[in-house]
């Protein structure tokens, strides 16, 4: 039996195009598989998986496509797990919820019962399984990312049967961080808690201040997170606090619509277009938006509070640092600006999260500073990513999986200690690479 999930949800975002491509968020990968399997029990993923070793294919799994990097990329055959929607059970502190669920429809789900997550996403719009199989996360010190929610999980190997892991089970935190590389998982089961208000508080703080200071602002919060446009003088710190005061009004209908439509859809887009050649005015563009960005408090739900509206389609890499790392790390970024001469027109992110045991989560072994790079200027990508990749990797940054990257496995294998684990229980799982890509053939070897 399916709970929870509210026939008024708004469709699924799904990486499925019309011409039966699989298109990723940010546009940066198109593939066309030879077919598209979309099941809708657990029972139906196993046939599909034993047809697909019979037949000598690859088969991999696909949520809703929100990445940069090709991680979803299914070359053979695409299976859609869209049909596999909703919350199986729920008990004190925990939920089982079926691997299609998007984030979005779980946090509303929880909510509608008195219950959350103790830590989300700042984007909704992925599935379950993608989010916690791509080491997502939020912002905090006090909790870890999404896969460290999960306290159990169902997926289907490499020869058609389904493995039940629990609590107990060693291989749980191999299977944490999966990247779809050990077979789709069907449920998770993950960690909750009461549902909570937040209060946000923006504050101003100089740029020259966070390479002394990145360590004391991740812990002077529940949840932190900074956001710098370049080449302004101040970084905005974001903090949120749990209160029982009365939420503030939220905005209006018509404010909504603009946020969530009109402002990322029409205006942003047509903005960037014209910065595509006109580069010299984002400086001032920057400026204009620290302000905009610079809001009242607010008290509202955390799922609110801590997620944000879907942005418009950029490039985005994004690196892990250790926690000590993280001021070093930004200043690095910082000086490549003016050294570079770049002109990025959207926001360098510092987020935090707190150490766990997930084998290849960017998090393992000790807190880690997130520093997420992005620009909307075509033109810009790839010096900026490469000036930035050339600035952090001495420092021993592991990319996200789900972002940019033009790392291989040999750097895999040394910036991932349990790297090699994670292989034997690949082995074991499919050792015949059913569920591999070009993306994990890079990344985790052929």
């Amino acid at each position: 039996m399916v709970l929870g999930l509210s026939r008024l949800e708004p469709p699924l975002r799904s990486p499925r195009d019309r011409k039966d491509r699989f298109v990723n968020y940010a546009g940066t990968v198109t593939v066309s598989p030879a077919g598209w399997e979309s099941p809708s029990t657990e029972e139906e993923v196993s046939k599909c998986v034993r047809a697909a070793a019979a037949s000598g294919r690859r088969i991999r799994a696909v949520g809703a496509g929100h990445s940069w990097s090709a991680i979803a990329a299914p070359e053979d055959i695409a299976l859609t797990l869209d049909r596999m929607s909703g919350i199986v059970a729920r008990g004190p502190g925990w939920v089982r919820v079926k691997a299609g669920t998007r984030l979005r429809q779980l946090n509303r789900a929880l909510g509608a019962v008195g219950e959350a997550l103790p830590v989300v996403a700042s984007i909704a719009q992925q599935s379950v399984a993608g989010a916690v199989g791509t080491g997502t996360h939020g912002s905090s010190l006090s909790h870890g990312n999404l896969s460290s929610l999960v306290c159990g999980a169902r997926l289907v190997a490499g020869d058609g049967s389904v493995l039940e892991i629990g609590e107990d089970d060693e291989r749980l935190d191999g299977i944490r961080v999966h990247l779809g590389a050990l077979g789709p998982v069907t449920e998770l089961t993950l960690r909750t808690t009461a549902r909570f208000n937040l209060s946000e508080t923006i504050e101003p703080v100089p740029v020259e201040q966070v390479a002394s200071r990145a360590e004391e602002l991740g812990r002077s919060a529940e949840y932190v997170k900074v956001w710098w446009m370049p080449q302004t003088a101040n970084v905005l710190v974001f903090r949120y606090e749990r209160t029982d005061e009365s939420m503030t009004r939220l905005p209006s209908p018509e404010t909504q619509r603009l946020l969530e439509n009109w402002l990322p859809r029409a205006i942003l887009p047509a903005l960037y277009a014209w910065q595509q050649n006109h580069s010299s005015g984002v400086p001032r563009f920057n400026e204009v938006a620290t302000r905009w960005l610079t809001k009242k408090r607010r008290v509202g739900p955390s799922t609110l509070l801590l997620t944000t509206p879907e942005p418009i389609r950029h490039y985005e890499t994004e690196a892990a640092v250790a926690l000590a790392a993280g001021g070093e790390a930004f200043d690095r970024t910082v000086r490549l600006f003016d050294r570079d001469d770049l002109h990025a027109n959207f926001i360098l992110e510092l987020r935090y999260s707190k150490a766990d045991t997930g084998w290849m989560s960017t998090a393992y072994g000790g807190d880690v500073v997130h520093l997420g790079a992005c620009t909307a200027i075509r033109g810009l990508k790839r010096p900026y990513f490469d000036g930035f990749w050339g600035a952090l990797r001495p420092l021993g940054a592991r990319p996200h999986w789900a972002k940019e990257t033009v790392h291989e496995s040999p750097d895999v294998l040394s910036l991932y200690p349990m790297a090699d684990r994670f292989l034997d229980l690949r082995n074991q799982i499919d050792p015949q690479r059913m569920f591999a890509n070009g993306f994990l053939d890079r990344m985790l070897g052929p």
